[in-house]
């Protein structure tokens, strides 16, 4: 069946909601959130812990553990909904369409097994290759990823390598089926700035040589601005604003995304200006608020906000946000409708 999907994006996400069912209850971690990914795309999910970033992508990959749970919603990869996927086209689905970095790759890697097991095994998994052509390939792919002397390192184990190369391991594995879709999910947060700074080049780089898609996870607004085309801001499960890299950091419109921009330092900031924190904690999400989830952090609160959960307002050219205040504003789809 064909599907405009398939046409404008490679992926899309309609009203995803994901809990876990604990024993203290249900903890909504993903609260029905939307977005499309374009072909050759890299989106960028921002948010502080606990927003929901991981979960979404993991329910992606179908990698969710119990207790966790997808409640509703679909997910379309070139017009097929993921969420019914078989066991086995799951299987197929991960590695071969679609790849994962995680956030630690000390703990992904297998100690007992060298970098060249590892490797080939994702490929042999999914390619009709012989152990030759499967060591070939990712020797090749060591070298992409800028590891020096790859036969060697294919005999090593991951405790022998630094930091950096063993995600650059990770990335070459994630890589080396070739993927159209790739998730990255905080691959750089455990390096130092300098290799934090080579992995981000590294990944622009391969994904402008093959034309993949990128959803990049992370909390961290310098990698948005250097990896990234559009941005999704996630807060309490929920995605409050959603645009290009230009909008998001020179004209945020949700309060939440304010308060992350002045809580970055600038190179054309004044000597003596001090950063602004955010005040208060984050939602709890085994009794999410009825509301808006930033309303108790927000200096901009009205009573409305407490009661009800704002609606996602169209600020043109793909820019949204949820907030009452945007519907207050004439033109933008809220003033006119009260």
């Amino acid at each position: 069946m064909t599907n405009e999907n398939t046409q404008k994006h490679l992926l899309e996400v309609k009203n995803l909601e994901v809990s876990f069912y604990t024993h203290a209850g249900e903890v909504k971690a993903v609260g029905g959130i939307d977005y499309n990914l374009g072909y050759n795309e890299v989106m960028g999910i921002v948010g502080e812990s606990g927003s929901g970033k991981s979960v979404e992508a993991y329910s992606i990959m179908g990698l969710l553990a119990n207790p966790g749970k997808v409640k509703g919603g679909e997910v379309f990869f070139e017009g097929e909904d993921i969420l019914k996927y078989s066991k086995k086209q799951m299987e197929d689905f991960r590695g071969n369409k679609a790849s994962m970095i995680f956030q630690n790759p000390m703990t992904c890697l297998n100690p007992v097994y060298t970098i060249g097991n590892q490797l080939m095994e994702a490929i042999l998994v999914h390619k009709k290759i012989s152990r030759q052509e499967a060591w070939d390939k990712a020797v090749s792919m060591l070298e992409l990823v800028g590891i020096s002397n790859p036969e060697r390192r294919m005999k090593q184990y991951p405790h022998e390598l630094s930091g950096g190369m063993r995600q650059r391991v990770m990335i070459g594995m994630g890589l080396i089926c070739e993927p159209k879709l790739l998730i990255a999910d905080e691959p750089t947060t455990a390096l130092d700035v300098t290799i934090q700074a080579q992995i981000l080049e590294l990944m622009k780089t391969i994904q402008q040589k093959t034309k993949m898609s990128i959803i990049f996870i992370t909390h961290n607004l310098g990698v948005v601005a250097k990896i990234c085309d559009k941005v999704s801001v996630m807060y309490a499960g929920k995605i409050v604003e959603q645009g290009t890299v230009d909008d998001i950091f020179y004209s945020p419109s949700h309060p939440y995304t304010l308060g992350l921009m002045r809580s970055m330092p600038r190179i054309d900031a004044s000597e003596h200006e001090r950063l602004v924190s955010i005040e208060g904690t984050p939602v709890d999400m085994l009794n999410p608020p009825e509301g808006c989830g930033f309303a108790a952090r927000c200096d901009h609160c009205m009573k409305l906000c407490l009661r009800a959960h704002p609606p996602m307002v169209d600020l043109g050219n793909g820019h949204k946000s949820s907030c009452w205040l945007l519907t207050m504003v004439p033109g933008k789809g809220g003033a006119d409708n009260e």
